[in-house]
């Protein structure tokens, strides 16, 4: 009889974990970007724009 209970709505479970499983990476990544520091915002953010000083070495034997 227990078995019956507790198994048989089991499909009605996995949206729920599922939803739950994503709600809590969701939070995480936004937690986690909320205390990033300035700075490191800043360079990231500008890390595409900047030109390398440096020319890349490239090996021509």
């Amino acid at each position: 009889m227990f078995k019956r209970i507790l198994y048989e709505n089991w499909t009605g479970m996995v949206p729920i974990a599922s939803f739950c499983l994503t709600f809590g990476v969701f939070i995480a990544i936004s937690v986690r970007a909320i205390f990033f520091k300035k700075d490191f915002v800043k360079r990231m953010g500008n890390m595409p724009l900047e030109d390398d000083e440096q020319p890349k070495a490239t090996n021509h034997e």
